[in-house]
């Protein structure tokens, strides 16, 4: 385990690791806006926040599917 603190802002490469997902995909959820992002000259940053937020709300999704196939499974 390793603690740390995480700046205010993140780049996105270090925002799409922290996700577990490629940087590409962390842009098109930016274009999609599911994860907000502002400009600094060229290069796009995220709030920590923000991916920490998005990162919890796709957990809760995941166990809630999850859970979901488990009940089917039941079912059958």
């Amino acid at each position: 385990m390793t603690v740390g603190t995480l700046p205010k802002e993140l780049t996105t490469t270090v925002a799409a690791s922290i996700l577990g997902i490629s940087r590409p995909t962390l842009m098109k959820l930016i274009s999609k806006g599911e994860i907000s992002a502002h400009k600094v000259g060229t290069h796009s940053r995220v709030f920590a926040s923000d991916v920490l937020e998005y990162k919890a709300r796709r957990s809760v999704s995941r166990r809630s599917a999850f859970d979901a196939l488990r009940a089917m499974e039941e079912d059958f």
